[in-house]
């Protein structure tokens, strides 16, 4: 397995983008930046080491019109999507686990109900159970950014947090 750091010659970790998914064998560090009400969501399966990575935006794409185009946008597109392509890689779909971090709520807006973050949260949740995909770690809410690293050979999503008191958390 690579390992990543700061050492002259290390890999790059790969970047995932907002709206973005990616699916890795366990050689790679997944890295997604700047999470604020945006969600990480993470699934490996820890005995093929196979996983991925999506930075989500918003909770739903089956009300989109454009979700076939960019499932990593919304939650429960993104986890279908990161499913299907877990399994065509060789992962053993009921052997998959998730972990999420984010869905900050960044900033107050009273008439809108519960914020983005907060939905994001809720509409990822709601699909992991409804696909039996069990829910093993999550860093989410509040109302500080973050930024996530996944490495899908330990299932180990490591989190940064901007509020300056928490630091990093492993899960």
């Amino acid at each position: 397995m690579k390992t990543y750091g700061t050492e002259p010659g290390a890999p790059t970790p790969v970047q995932v983008g907002i709206s973005e998914l990616v699916v890795s064998d366990g050689d790679d560090t997944l890295k997604s930046y700047g999470l604020g009400s945006c969600l990480a969501i993470a699934l490996y399966d820890p005995n093929s080491e196979i996983g991925g990575l999506a930075h989500v935006m918003l909770p739903d794409g089956d009300a989109a019109d454009n979700s076939d185009r960019k499932p990593g946008k919304y939650a429960d597109t993104a986890i279908r999507a990161l499913l299907r392509r877990m399994v065509e890689q060789g992962a053993n779909y009921t052997a998959v686990e998730a972990k999420i971090a984010g869905g900050s709520d960044m900033f107050e807006f009273e008439s809108f109900g519960d914020g983005v973050g907060q939905r994001n949260i809720a509409a990822a949740k709601t699909e992991l159970e409804k696909l039996g995909v069990p829910l093993e770690g999550e860093d989410v809410g509040g109302e500080h950014g973050r930024t996530v690293e996944f490495t899908p050979g330990t299932g180990t999503l490591t989190v940064k947090t901007a509020d300056g008191d928490n630091g990093v958390t492993e899960l």
